[in-house]
């Protein structure tokens, strides 16, 4: 499956994107990035230009790798390639300085061996030297907090590094913004008239943290999250070449239903998690058996499969690269993924079954690979640690217990970045699976403090998505032009709905829950795995918009949709709530009635214009249902519609 997650990203280079991160880091100040260079930044690009070719992952002569400043400490066959403060005694230098490297090719400017020259002096600096002043938790680690003190350390750190950049934070959102915003980041629609009506109309000072409380604990609370994480292991743009068409229509749609279950129950993300990759046995009340099937290949279970897309979706690393070779541009090691994708070596399935056999503790690199194929790598994780185990049925379980712990680096920080991704539309590590010192947080301390709180809340995402909701950081006004505010996240990001908040915020609209966007109104009742056309109402409503290719939740605005919000018959024909509504309703004002569409759609009431000017078209026409229809029409054809603010 050619998933959404582990294509090769627009990161994928050195240097590419490290002056903008550079002046986004926080704290970071033109002065202390001139005070000396810095290995990300400085360093690396020119031995990326002149040198990894013969010195990288792919090709190592003198069995010299240049990638990582360990590498280079370790050095080749001449011994280390740069010692810390002494030029004279690093190869690396001594080479360039003399002009005898690069072979080849022209030797290096005055300017580029001064930056080399420098680097090395100064005692070889790295980025991690300025990120270190953020590694001091800004709460005690290892202990929960309350989501009020977690959010006042939050908005602490981020009006701090708002303060570094002479920037002043957003002004709070009024209340139909952020009770809009609430209830689609929190339930996946809009609210309902009567629903917006209650908490525009309350008096109470804690009525949004009540708010908060309230939408965490309704069951479409599971429903959004579940098909949203359905749609990130499940992508709507299947099928696939690499599943040769095939996508398992009924199973995917029980998998977000069984996903909906755990976080209304919020059952815990290491517990969601386990029971996703340990799973086996027959699919039957066990929907998640279908993950192996997808990340795999010809809805088979394959060992490289579960490694791409586990490091993906669970550790925010990207491994792909590493399957055939070292990772010339990450500090990933062929041998680190094949002893990864041992854990799941044993193990066979598709979209039905899974199975695990007995298995040694080693994986054999396959002749798909384009360096080492046939070696044998014995079962390890990240980094050549070795399980304590030297035998077991299922290698899983093994790999599960060191995923889910909670001092392990990779996998609450995963979380955190990916939930901060949702709500904000960019990770504090972006793109959330990119996680690598040439790709930093834009805010160390704030992804420190998720991480270290999720972790120690046992893994609670109610209570993390309670921390952050309750922040100022998160009801700051969308409102402003400054990109530079909303990049260092001093202001809420104006962003397009996602497929599945449109169609559920429409049945709110029309008052109609059935409401049934699809080519065809029924289902074809093709569910054996094979790809159906209009199978799931949210997979022929993704398909239709089409797919952001940065999220697999999000979808483009553009002809596809205008043409289905204008002409479809059924948004043409109006609300059904609204004929029982004035028949009960028959001595009800133009003005109630208006007023009641805006706060069912746009979760506002109108301004005194947009009410005159309504009022003034229901009146000139003869048919008043059919007008009112019409103002439906024209809310859900708004921009404003479209978007989160």
């Amino acid at each position: 499956m050619r998933h959404i997650l582990n294509r090769p990203t627009k990161w994928g280079k050195w240097g590419m994107g490290l002056l903008a991160i550079m002046a986004v880091l926080p704290g970071v100040s033109a002065e202390e990035t001139r005070e000396a260079p810095l290995l990300e930044r400085d360093v690396l690009p020119i031995l990326q230009k002149n040198c990894m070719g013969c010195h990288g992952g792919l090709k190592r002569k003198r069995e010299l790798d240049l990638r990582t400043l360990p590498a280079m400490l370790k050095g080749g066959k001449g011994g280390p390639a740069v010692v810390a403060g002494k030029p004279g005694e690093s190869a690396l230098w001594q080479s360039v300085a003399e002009d005898e490297m690069p072979k080849g090719k022209p030797p290096l400017s005055k300017k580029d061996k001064a930056v080399l020259k420098e680097w090395i002096s100064a005692g070889l600096p790295t980025l991690a030297h300025l990120l270190k002043k953020y590694e001091k938790p800004l709460l005690p680690a290892g202990e929960k907090h309350e989501p009020g003190a977690v959010a006042e350390a939050l908005d602490g750190h981020v009006s701090g590094q708002l303060k570094r950049h002479g920037l002043k934070p957003a002004a709070a959102a009024e209340d139909a913004e952020f009770l809009r915003r609430l209830y689609l980041d929190l339930n996946g629609r809009v609210p309902t008239a009567e629903q917006a009506t209650a908490f525009l109309e309350s008096a109470s000072p804690d009525k949004r943290a009540r708010l908060i409380d309230e939408l965490l604990a309704a069951p479409e609370f599971g429903d959004h999250f579940g098909r949203t994480w359905r749609e990130w292991i499940c992508p709507p743009e299947l099928p696939s070449d690499m599943n040769s068409g095939r996508q398992p229509v009924q199973q995917s749609r029980d998998l977000g239903k069984w996903l909906a279950r755990q976080f209304n129950e919020n059952a815990t993300w290491d517990k969601l998690v386990r029971d996703i990759l340990t799973v086996k046995g027959e699919i039957k009340n066990q929907p998640q058996l279908i993950f192996y099937g997808l990340v795999g290949q010809n809805a088979k279970a394959t060992p490289s499969g579960s490694t791409r897309t586990i490091g993906s979706l669970f550790m925010g690393v990207q491994l792909q690269c590493a399957q055939c070779h070292d990772d010339p541009y990450r500090d990933w090691a062929q041998n680190e993924f094949w002893g990864l994708a041992g854990f799941f070596n044993g193990m066979s399935g598709d979209f039905s079954k899974v199975q695990s056999r007995e298995v040694h503790g080693q994986v054999s690199i396959p002749g798909t690979a384009f360096f080492n194929a046939g070696t044998k790598v014995p079962v390890s994780f990240l980094h050549g640690t070795k399980p304590d185990a030297k035998r077991k049925t299922d290698w899983r379980g093994v790999f599960v217990d060191w995923l889910t712990r909670r001092e392990n680096p990779f996998f609450a920080k995963a979380f955190a970045n990916r939930l901060w991704f949702q709500l904000f539309t960019r990770g504090i590590v972006h793109p959330v699976d990119d996680m690598r010192a040439l790709n930093p947080p834009t805010h160390p301390g704030l992804l420190n403090l998720l991480t270290n709180e999720f972790a120690a809340s046992g893994f609670d995402v109610k209570h993390l998505l309670r921390c952050i909701c309750n922040s100022q950081t998160y009801q700051r006004t969308s409102k402003g032009t400054l990109a530079r505010q909303q990049e260092l996240f001093g202001r809420a990001p104006m962003r397009v709905m996602t497929a599945d908040m449109l169609l559920e915020s429409l049945k709110i609209a029309y008052g109609d829950p059935k409401l049934d966007l699809r080519t065809h109104a029924k289902d074809d009742g093709n569910t054996n795995g094979e790809s159906a056309a209009v199978g799931d109402e949210y997979m022929e409503f993704h398909r239709r918009f089409g797919t952001n290719e940065e999220d697999a939740t999000d979808f483009t605005h553009g002809i596809p949709q205008m043409l289905t919000f204008i002409n479809h018959p059924r948004l043409r024909q109006g609300g059904r709530f609204m004929e029982d509504w004035l028949k009960k309703n028959p001595d009800i004002k133009p003005e109630a009635i208006i007023e009641r569409l805006y706060l069912g759609t746009l979760s506002r009431r109108p301004t005194s214009e947009e009410l005159a000017e309504a009022v003034a078209y229901t009146a000139a026409s003869e048919e008043p249902k059919q007008a009112y229809t019409d103002v439906l029409w024209m809310l859900v054809n708004r921009s404003e519609y479209l978007f989160v603010r």
